[in-house]
């Protein structure tokens, strides 16, 4: 995790409690810093009310931490369903399309849904279109691309706050400017 040295004091202090509450605002508040104020899917950055996500949803915890979901692998290391290493900083958009998904069929297999904790969105993800639209690379990318409804328009769609935020200068991210493609 990068940022200053109290932030990652503050992580550490809370890492070591064996859960947390995704209501508490210090919690918030290292889970949207830790994701560098925008979310951890898409790249929206942080405007309006976002989420504290469950990568994986607790009521899935059980069948997850005993491999029972046939496309996605347990993460050696996480502490639980209600722990820091299970949370994502989530625009509205993203959260709503995810819901209690770890997994999307796409075509004739199943994918696990892209982990924010344990993938690289660069290796799974790339814009295209001037940064409006995200493509998925992998299955994962496509699998997670069509649950979260990455490139859906309309008063539903995160299309046209990103379109907003790129006329803005604030999408994607600085950091992430370097991914994208001009034709596939």
């Amino acid at each position: 995790m990068s940022g200053s040295p109290g932030l990652r004091a503050l992580f550490d202090a809370l890492a070591a409690y064996p859960g947390h509450d995704v209501h508490d605002d210090i919690v918030r508040l290292v889970v949207r810093l830790r994701a560098r104020d925008a979310c951890e899917y898409c790249l929206l950055p942080t405007v309006g009310q976002f989420h504290v996500d469950h990568i994986v949803p607790p009521g899935l915890w059980d069948a997850y931490a005993a491999g029972r979901i046939p496309t996605v692998t347990p993460r050696t290391g996480r502490s639980g369903p209600e722990h820091l290493d299970n949370f994502a900083w989530c625009c509205p958009f993203c959260n709503g399309g995810k819901g209690q998904r770890v997994s999307r069929r796409v075509g004739a297999h199943a994918y696990g849904l892209y982990d924010p904790r344990a993938d690289r969105w660069a290796e799974h993800f790339v814009f295209f279109h001037n940064f409006l639209t995200i493509i998925g690379l992998t299955g994962i990318g496509h699998a997670t691309e069509a649950a979260l409804r990455f490139n859906t328009g309309g008063l539903q769609g995160p299309l046209g706050p990103r379109h907003e935020a790129i006329v803005a200068g604030r999408y994607p991210p600085t950091w992430a400017r370097g991914w994208s493609v001009t034709g596939l």
